[in-house]
């Protein structure tokens, strides 16, 4: 986990475990038996989970779907103005950005990646015009505090970060959750290969069946 895995295979492991405690492969592949009959570990075919981080990837993909799936999308008109929204911006965008924000403007739930430099920030700002200029409630949201700042600077609206846009409050928790969701029309996370599969299972169990998600990273 520490090296950014959430699960590993059972040869992974006893390799591992062999290495680290200086034991034969026999104690560490019974040790996992029984870690796994106690359910201290979780088996999903050949990955062996932590049960947090597996409750976390599964939630995670059931709260995606129950997104995608969700009612009560508010709309933008069809046609945007792309020529317009370039001459206020003072940009031309490109075919993939103008693609972008058209699918953006239409879809519950969007992923905007690439590399650095390959503007995704520039594609972000023409989103949000385009979201501010039909009456959407943004939020905007990163997993570091400088992420956050750089957010702030860029875009000219205001950027938490994730654990405060989620009211984190130890111990208590998070005080955004399901029976307290977050309000807004749409949610928008930059830097999204930062954010952990705890974090992000925790993000998405705050977000109403009707906020849009989009979320960019390299």
């Amino acid at each position: 986990a520490d090296e950014g895995h959430v699960f590993a295979e059972q040869e992974q492991l006893i390799k591992a475990g062999c290495k680290l405690l200086d034991a034969e492969e026999t104690a560490i592949a019974e040790a996992l038996k029984i870690m796994l009959q106690n359910k201290d570990l979780i088996l999903d075919e050949e990955a062996i989970y932590l049960p947090a981080f597996y409750f976390s990837e599964t939630g995670v993909a059931k709260k995606l779907l129950e997104l995608a799936e969700a009612s009560g999308l508010k709309q933008i008109p069809e046609n945007i103005d792309m020529h317009g929204l370039e001459t206020a911006a003072g940009i031309k965008y490109d075919d993939v950005q103008r693609d972008a924000i058209i699918k953006a403007a239409a879809s519950k739930i969007m992923v905007l990646t690439g590399g650095p430099g390959t503007g995704k920030t520039t594609t972000t700002k023409g989103l949000i015009t385009v979201f501010q200029e039909h009456g959407f409630d943004l939020l905007l949201a990163a997993p570091t505090g400088r992420a956050a700042k750089r957010m702030t600077e860029t875009t000219g609206l205001e950027a938490k970060t994730i654990h405060r846009l989620l009211e984190f409050k130890p111990p208590e928790g998070y005080q955004k959750n399901e029976e307290n969701p977050l309000e807004g029309d749409v949610l928008i996370i930059d830097e999204c290969s930062m954010i952990d599969i705890i974090l992000m299972y925790n993000l998405l169990k705050a977000i109403p069946a009707h906020m849009r998600l989009i979320l960019v990273g390299d």
